[in-house]
């Protein structure tokens, strides 16, 4: 199993990603608030400001998205979604995908998982 996160730049699509999961199959998801290094430091620092993008204003928050999938081919699907909705997130600005591997869990149905995709 792999632990995918998805830090979402472009807030404001968090809920046509969430749609492209159900369109996937892609029924488990946890979405957090997050805020960047940049952002805070700029905020709590305004000596630091100098450093944060001047071509437009940069939002307070970020979207954080947790899901665990059972392989690399569930991990492709959700990336798939992703960018089904955000075209390229090499583009900056966009989002930042990366997987963990899930060593044990508890409280995961690994039934539902098995039996549904997760």
């Amino acid at each position: 199993m792999e632990l995918v996160v998805i830090v979402l730049n472009k807030t404001d699509v968090l809920d046509e990603i969430l749609t492209a999961f159900v369109n996937y199959e892609v029924t488990g998801a946890t979405v957090l608030d997050s805020s960047g290094l940049g952002h805070l430091i700029s905020n709590r620092f305004p000596m630091f400001s100098m450093f944060a993008e001047l071509k437009e204003e940069r939002k307070a928050n970020s979207k954080t998205i947790f899901t665990v999938v059972e392989d690399g081919e569930e991990r492709a699907e959700v990336l798939e979604a992703v960018e089904s909705v955000l075209g390229d997130i090499t583009e900056p600005d966009t989002a930042i995908f990366f997987s963990l591997p899930v060593n044990f869990t508890k409280g995961i149905d690994d039934h539902h998982i098995l039996e549904e995709g997760f």
